[in-house]
């Protein structure tokens, strides 16, 4: 067997930045996603991960509402809420670094 494909729940470095939506799955991972997609949707993987990444997006973007939402009233929060917000504080501010690296390096 070919070494790139032993293992394929893992990428290599790198290729996230080249397949952004070439996700890698673990076995049981794998099983579950066949299941409900022979469940749902007929046996068809794509339109089953399309809806279910749809969903998770939502899902997110909700959580992430009602965490502002909060904050904005001065609701107290939690530890999970805290961890929450600093993770969107340091993707904010990752973003922001890349953008003003590529922004450089575009105009240099």
């Amino acid at each position: 067997m070919l070494s790139y494909l032993t293992d394929r729940r893992h990428k290599p470095e790198e290729e996230q930045l080249r397949n952004l939506v070439k996700p890698r799955f673990t076995d049981a991972e794998i099983e579950e996603i066949e299941q409900e997609a022979a469940m749902h949707f007929g046996g068809k993987l794509a339109p089953a991960v399309r809806e279910y990444a749809l969903l998770g997006m939502e899902v997110a973007r909700q959580r992430r509402q009602k965490l502002i939402e909060r904050l904005a009233s001065g609701a107290p929060t939690d530890e999970a809420d805290r961890q929450e917000l600093a993770q969107l504080l340091a993707g904010m501010a990752e973003r922001s670094l890349t953008d003003t690296s590529i922004d450089k390096r575009d105009t240099a």
